[in-house]
């Protein structure tokens, strides 16, 4: 644990980004690690409010990759991570209609990856979900994906860091680096000073403000994103697959008894914007929901939700140290993907953190040095 006199390896973000890096961290024998939260709960903001899919068919090749080997993760976890199991595979099928067709077998590249999703003749997804508007063409079947425990996974990684000598402190927020000298001495919070030789940004839509507050900016924005929940829905099976529409940007699953719902909008917001409901988005989610399943067009919203997904300029993941101030790292950037390929970030970002490099051929793409003018 982390004194008042010993400097700790301080991790700012008790969401999914925090949460792993500092478990894999412990698994690599690091102690006097802190989790700084500001909320009285972790994961409360992008963490908790994903659409929770499991979903590795990235149309760029190194994150799905990445995405491919954390779901091997998540299907097969490591012994006494989680007492609960980590993924629901009720599948996923990504669909388009004839104009879209070359979008999304493009992400197929040349469909020998291994964990590739496999082409199916269309009517295969309209026995699943006869609802469905007519008029797709190109079906992707996934059937060992799914529906992921977003909170299982969080709570093991921040349990299981916690058991090997990590410490989460809730309720505190990080105000400000202390630097001098060009020297890092610690993070000014809202329970005082605490010495740090190592800080760690992992705050999601948050994590560019600290820096930058300090002189040492990151080209990171966060884009807001509507979803919701029907009402409870006869019609639908809770078994149902994931169906993600190409072309129409459009996505839901079964969630408590009736749809939860995605338009994908991507609108560039300050991060205290970021979960404000839009009431038009709102709007836009179901005008696609009555294009795409129009016997379901008068369900009525139970509840509906903002979050941020925070991209870099080149939409890669920003995992490393940050070459203008030794002892500063990020794990931030991670868009859409931080859930489901959390396990691997967070293994990489422990290897650059504790021995200070990695052969992984991620760690360069992701090196914050690339953003750094």
């Amino acid at each position: 644990m982390g004194t008042a006199n010993k400097p700790a390896n301080v991790i700012v973000g008790g969401g999914i980004a925090g949460a792993a890096t500092a478990y894999f961290l412990t698994q690599r024998g690091m102690r006097d690690i802190i989790i700084l939260e500001r909320d009285h709960t972790a994961g409360a903001h992008s963490t908790g409010r994903n659409a929770a899919i499991l979903r590795t068919l990235i149309a760029e090749h190194l994150l799905r990759h990445l995405a491919r080997e954390a779901a091997e993760f998540y299907r097969h976890p490591p012994d006494g991570f989680s007492a609960n199991p980590l993924v629901d595979l009720v599948g996923i099928c990504l669909v388009a209609r004839e104009e879209h067709s070359r979008e999304l077998l493009d992400c197929l590249g040349d469909g020998q990856e291994k964990g590739a999703p496999k082409q199916v003749p269309p009517e295969t997804v309209y026995k699943r979900i006869p609802q469905l508007a007519p008029g797709l063409t190109t079906v992707l079947d996934q059937s060992d994906e799914g529906v992921l425990d977003v909170d299982a996974i969080l709570q093991a990684f921040l349990i299981g860091a916690c058991r090997n000598g990590a410490e989460l402190r809730t309720s505190c927020e990080a105000m400000k680096l202390r630097v001098e000298a060009n020297n890092l001495r610690g993070i000014e919070t809202s329970a005082g000073f605490l010495p740090a030789s190592r800080v760690v940004l992992a705050m999601g839509g948050w994590a560019a403000n600290l820096a930058t507050d300090a002189g040492y900016p990151m080209p990171l924005v966060p884009y807001r994103r509507h979803l919701l929940v029907t009402e409870p829905l006869p019609q639908v099976d809770r078994r149902w697959p994931v169906l993600w529409i190409f072309g129409d940007e459009f996505y839901f699953r079964p969630e408590s008894g009736g749809l939860l719902m995605c338009g994908c909008d991507a609108v560039p917001v300050s991060p205290e914007q970021g979960e404000v409901i839009d009431p038009s988005q709102v709007e836009g989610i179901a005008a696609k929901a009555a294009r795409c399943l129009p016997s379901l067009s008068d369900a009525r919203v139970a509840r509906a939700w903002a979050g941020m997904r925070t991209f870099a300029p080149d939409q890669q993941f920003v995992i490393g140290a940050d070459p203008r101030l030794q002892g500063l790292f990020w794990v931030a950037g991670l868009g859409g993907h931080g859930i489901t390929c959390a396990p691997m970030f967070g293994k990489l970002a422990a290897e650059l953190i504790a021995s200070g490099g990695s052969s992984h051929p991620a760690a360069a793409t992701f090196a914050p040095g690339r953003l750094i003018q």
